[in-house]
């Protein structure tokens, strides 16, 4: 009987240790998981960085921006316009952003391998680095006098810092180990998503029916004095839908001929259209 009694303590003692160990081992794991998205973050953060870098300017599945013309344009406005200064600074800035894609890549792969101390020394050089860049960039906003990049390089650089705020403080956070939803709010989750999934869905091709069309189809001209045009057009509207507009007025207008064209400032149009207002002013032939 006793025998018994031991055996029976023994077993639930062994399961409440295991079930403990089970329980610790989720909460690891869950912490882990903001771990590993901060890193795929940041990596992936820098490896599009520096692809913006190679590939620059506007390709298929790809909209980059030309750095090369922004940052000549840069220095030009100081008075350094040597292209020379201008590859320098991109060589500089890419060798900033590689370097710290390859910290963040080895964090990652750090992690994935359970070295705490190599995941830890990897992560924050990546991070000293992605600090010095956005400190860099900063300063460079300022003799340039571009405040719109500056707040956007500031923010960068305060994420950052939160990034490994958060990344050394996961231990801290009181994480559960289960994650239970009961099938009713599944249930009711899944109705309201392909319900507003299916509206939006349905507008969205609507209006892509409509508005899609015309990026490239012909504006009408509006006469607003006796020798001048004005053309609105769509936000969506391309070079295509200038082209031709032009060549319509034109066949429409055979006796006038277009002295010259020009556009609204930004400003003065932001109230009337989302797209390009542009002005003919003509005589006749």
């Amino acid at each position: 009987m006793l025998g018994s009694l031991c055996s029976c303590f023994c077993r639930l003692f062994n399961r409440m240790i295991n079930l403990d160990v089970e329980k610790t081992t989720k909460i690891k794991a869950n912490r882990n998981l903001i771990r590993y998205l901060i890193l795929i973050f940041w990596a992936l953060f820098w490896l599009f960085n520096v692809l913006d870098k190679l590939v620059g300017g506007a390709h298929y599945l790809f909209v980059g921006k030309d750095r090369f013309a922004q940052i000549q344009r840069y220095f030009d406005s100081i008075g350094l316009g040597n292209p020379m200064v201008t590859n320098f600074m991109l060589m500089f800035t890419t060798a900033l952003e590689s370097f710290a894609l390859v910290c963040f890549l080895g964090a990652l792969y750090h992690l994935q391998r359970k070295n705490i101390e190599s995941n830890r020394a990897w992560f924050f050089i990546g991070i000293v680095v992605t600090l010095t860049t956005y400190t860099f960039f900063s300063i460079g906003d300022q003799i340039f006098g571009d405040h719109s990049e500056l707040l956007e390089h500031a923010l960068f650089w305060f994420i950052a810092l939160l990034s490994w705020i958060i990344y050394h403080r996961s231990n801290q956070f009181n994480i559960s180990a289960r994650f239970s939803v009961s099938k009713k709010s599944i249930y009711l989750f899944a109705a309201f998503t392909i319900i507003i999934g299916s509206f939006t869905s349905i507008s969205i091709f609507r209006h892509n029916q409509i508005a899609f069309k015309e990026r490239t189809q012909a504006v009408q001209a509006k006469r607003i004095s006796a020798n001048k045009y004005k053309i609105e057009f769509p936000f969506l509207a391309g070079s295509s839908a200038f082209e031709r507009t032009i060549a319509k007025f034109k066949e429409q207008h055979a006796d006038l001929r277009i002295n010259y064209i020009y556009t609204a400032p930004k400003p003065m149009r932001l109230g009337q259209s989302d797209g390009l207002i542009i002005y003919i002013q003509t005589e006749e032939k």
